[in-house]
């Protein structure tokens, strides 16, 4: 039990130390991911609003690739909308996902003190 409780509250400090997403543009995500940029997220004084961390792909109007990650801030339920693009933009995606540094390919991302804490409530059963 007292496990449990230590993981519950590294999670909630964890969670509690703000939020930390890729950023780059087009140029930038092209090289290695170890050149992105880092930001840390601020908050929303709007309290249906969260930090999240974006990823927006599309095509500009010659049919290239655009790629920038980014901070954004995101309702708390429901789907975030795509931020505007600009004009003659197509297939355009912008995924969010709310664990640091998650912005980066499209891939199931998971807390790891959420998982261990499954995983010890499972043990101790």
């Amino acid at each position: 039990m007292k496990y449990l409780v230590l993981l519950g509250c590294l999670a909630v400090f964890h969670a509690a130390s703000g939020l930390e997403c890729y950023s780059c543009d087009t140029e930038t995500c092209k090289n290695d991911m170890k050149e992105w940029g880092k930001n840390k997220c601020g908050g929303s004084a709007d309290t249906t609003l969260e930090p999240a961390c974006q990823k927006i792909v599309f095509k500009d109007k010659d049919g290239k690739e655009v790629v920038n990650r980014k901070c954004a801030t995101v309702p708390k339920t429901g789907e975030a909308p795509c931020p505007t693009t600009p004009q003659g933009a197509t297939d355009v995606k912008c995924p969010v996902c709310k664990t640091d540094l998650c912005n980066t390919a499209a891939s199931v991302q998971y807390s790891f003190a959420a998982a261990a804490t499954v995983f010890f409530a499972f043990l101790f059963m």
